[in-house]
């Protein structure tokens, strides 16, 4: 398996160099510190870059539908023969938080948010999809739609979606519906999908923003962030304590089963590591 990482740089707002490199290095470091091989990582960019022996596939990405960068990079790689095998295709802001192998599942693997719509953040992607790639680029190209409304007519297609596979939530815990996406997912969660540039954001994942006390950040991953963004808040804004207040209640109404299966998974995993550490001692 393969991970993918495209950075299509601009010269203004998100896509800055300012803003851009930071997530690199970070996303590098964080990857490698996790067993990636230099070599497995492959990070297409319309920059020439080369970091902590990762070095970049130069390639002139579209200017248009910049979201949706990864496809147009994904297509380049297949075509151009720099890979035979999955790829795990990433947003820039989805952080591999634990180690995973590839996963199961038929020509493209894929999460839904917390309803039955698909998230494009993070996508396993085999070689024989690339026909349904070249379909989804068909219509990005075309700048009529972006790309996750086009991943969700495409991959939904009563002819397609047959080789598409659903995900458990691990591979791709976000912000929006965090608590039902988090409660579901297999633990550890594998992947955070968060901006760290975003203060909502990171109070969601790591500052129990939703007032159930859900954190989905590894002590190791975090030292990782905040190694490279270290406006990081130690505590929650007194606007996100207030609407800590307000999603705890109705998180524990809208959740509670959810809640309650977790906590017991929670007490069984805790008597579970106690018990293995009397047998140790013994």
């Amino acid at each position: 398996m393969k991970l993918l990482m495209v950075a299509n740089m601009q010269k203004k707002g998100r896509w800055s160099n300012k803003y851009m490199l930071p997530v690199l290095y970070a996303q590098i470091e964080n990857s490698l510190d996790l067993g990636w091989k230099p070599r497995q990582i492959m990070l297409v960019t319309n920059f020439k870059f080369k970091w902590n022996g990762v070095k970049s596939i130069q390639a002139d990405l579209n200017k248009h539908c910049l979201t949706g960068s990864k496809m147009f990079g994904m297509k380049w790689v297949f075509n151009c023969g720099f890979v035979k095998e999955t790829i795990w295709a990433h947003d820039l802001d989805c952080w591999q938080n634990d180690i995973f192998l590839e996963p199961k599942f038929a020509d493209v693997g894929i999460c839904t948010y917390s309803n039955s719509s698909l998230n494009g953040g993070s996508v396993f992607w085999k070689p024989k999809s690339l026909d349904i790639i070249d379909e989804i680029i068909g219509i990005l190209e075309t700048g009529q739609r972006k790309e996750e409304p086009t991943l969700n007519e495409v991959l939904k297609r009563k002819s397609i979606k047959k080789r598409v596979t659903i995900l458990n939530e691990t591979y791709n815990v976000g912000c929006s519906g965090f608590v039902p996406r988090f409660l579901r997912a297999e633990k550890p969660i594998k992947v955070c999908h968060l901006n760290p540039y975003n203060r909502i954001a990171w109070e969601t994942h790591r500052l129990d923003r939703n007032g159930v006390g859900l954190i989905s950040i590894s002590d190791r991953m975090e030292k990782i962030l905040r190694k490279y963004f270290p406006f990081l808040a130690e505590t929650i804004s007194t606007e996100g304590e207030e609407r800590s207040k307000y999603h705890r209640e109705r998180a524990f109404e809208r959740h509670k089963d959810l809640l309650l299966t977790n906590s017991q998974q929670q007490s069984s995993n805790q008597q579970q590591s106690r018990f293995s550490t009397e047998k140790v001692g013994e």
